[in-house]
């Protein structure tokens, strides 16, 4: 019983920090590591609660006509079609390899963030949704895609900051088109840990609930007042977090899987 609250609890935070900001796999997998699964059953089984989650940020944006749809339409096939190469490469990178790759991403996004914080918090261009995405912001787009099929974690930081910075969208509508790309990929890159058998149903049933009523919680953060400022902190908070347990360098397998 005490394993299934833990569960939900995680869930719940999982949810909500992927759907009001990013990380909240941070949050999810190594509770998974910890339960003894191995690390790609339980980085498969972390698909379920984010997919449950983002499914239903989505329904909460979209309660509230923030989505820009097509926008998100024009974005989504190289979100989609990187994130089934990034969860084939999942199961062929050495737990090293995909964690030095998390230590560069983890620095080189805080180290945006802070740089002039103004840039977060402006309104966004009302007229960036209805245009044709720039190819700079397909490739960006695709990359992230590689990245969210590949580990998921702190992919949700990157894709605001891309629609953000160089898409031109304010932060609240940036964080409607990233529940979309990333629940999008997600239930293609479960696909493919489904058919390879690395999905734990009984633990990921309570993290799904929970995540359930996180992204809800997360999206409607999102969307009220002061959002740009929460969205903004949240980030900060989590990648902080991460940054100090990479510094105190834990070495339980669990820390360790708390960047991947």
């Amino acid at each position: 019983m005490g394993t299934w609250i833990a569960l939900l609890g995680a869930g719940i935070l999982c949810g909500f920090l992927n759907a009001a900001a990013s990380s909240g796999s941070a949050i999810s997998l190594p509770l998974l590591l910890a339960l003894g699964l191995p690390p790609a059953i339980a980085n498969g089984t972390n698909r379920l609660p984010v997919l449950v989650g983002m499914a239903t940020a989505i329904w909460r944006f979209q309660q509230s006509k923030a989505i820009p749809w097509r926008f998100c339409m024009r974005l989504l096939p190289a979100f989609l079609i990187s994130a089934v190469v990034g969860a084939q490469l999942a199961a062929m990178l050495s737990m090293e390899h995909i964690e030095l790759l998390v230590h560069i991403a983890v620095v080189l996004a805080l180290v945006m963030l802070m740089l002039k914080p103004q840039r977060w918090l402006r309104d966004g261009d009302p007229e960036s949704t209805s245009q044709n995405p720039s190819l700079t912001l397909l490739v960006l787009t695709a990359g992230i895609g590689l990245w969210t099929g590949l580990i998921v974690l702190d992919s949700g930081t990157y894709l605001l900051m891309s629609m953000v910075l160089v898409g031109g969208l304010g932060l609240q509508q940036a964080s409607a088109v990233k529940a979309v790309l990333i629940g999008a990929a997600t239930v293609v890159s479960l696909a493919v840990f489904i058919h390879s058998g690395e999905v734990a149903w009984g633990a990921a049933l309570p993290l799904m609930l929970g995540s359930a009523l996180g992204g809800w919680l997360g999206a409607s953060l999102a969307l009220g007042p002061n959002a740009r400022l929460w969205i903004y902190r949240l980030l900060i908070a989590a990648l902080a977090l991460e940054l100090l347990g990479m510094v105190l360098g834990w070495h339980h397998p669990g820390m360790r899987m708390m960047q991947v």
